[in-house]
């Protein structure tokens, strides 16, 4: 792709997406010795965007659980659960704040409706849910509902922490994603992987689905 440019169309490029960004992608390793900086760019565009589809599969199913376990455990109105507000964390400082999450969310929505409560929360809400805090709470009496194809040799606890370290290193990479940083140096085969699992343990139908039009795989595949 980059020998079909002008040095003049070269230069205006850059000049857009700017020398120093641009300088990142042409000093990435993990390339063939040939990939010229914007093949490489262009590659990690289309890969992130791929990874963004299936993030948004995975999210919306895990979050979708999570309300599953709180109607169980709360009723289904549970933003309005007093129960459930006092369970959550208010931390001081920069870190963040569960309960500040859920009522920054719930005063947005004037009327009691659940489902309007589920798209606008954070995703770190969502990974909140799978801390220790819960398991007792919520997590022993629903995960294997929740969850129903997990590894049979996990148990409630250990599936619970794995769910939530995965979430959470998903969640991290889908913010780099999300605010345009490089993620060629990430373990992408990993993440794949791990996106599939969670799909997979919520919904082996979903994951079955899914696989059928991913495109992660295909992107680093091609990668140049």
């Amino acid at each position: 792709m980059i020998n079909e440019l002008t040095v003049a169309q070269l230069d205006a490029i850059t000049l857009a997406l700017s020398s120093g960004r641009l300088a990142t992608f042409d000093a990435a390793a993990g390339f063939s010795a040939g990939a010229g900086v914007l093949d490489k760019y262009s590659w990690h565009a289309l890969t992130s965007a791929a990874f963004f589809a299936s993030l948004h599969i995975c999210e919306v199913a895990i979050r979708n659980g999570v309300d599953t376990a709180l109607q169980a455990t709360y009723g289904p109105s549970w933003p309005w659960s007093t129960t459930f507000e006092r369970s959550l964390p208010n931390p001081l400082g920069n870190n963040f704040n569960p309960k500040k999450e859920l009522l920054r969310v719930r005063g947005k929505t004037q009327s009691r409706e659940t489902g309007r409560v589920i798209a606008e929360l954070r995703f770190a809400f969502w990974c909140h849910m799978f801390t220790s805090r819960y398991q007792v709470r919520v997590w022993d009496a629903h995960i294997a509902t929740v969850f129903p194809a997990l590894p049979p040799e996990y148990s409630s606890a250990q599936a619970r922490h794995v769910i939530h370290m995965e979430l959470d290193s998903l969640r991290k990479f889908r913010n780099r994603i999300a605010h345009h940083e490089p993620i060629f140096a990430d373990p992408l085969l990993h993440r794949h992987q791990s996106i599939r699992s969670l799909v997979n343990w919520r919904c082996p139908e979903l994951h079955r689905w899914h696989s059928a039009w991913e495109i992660v795989t295909l992107a680093i595949e091609k990668k140049p």
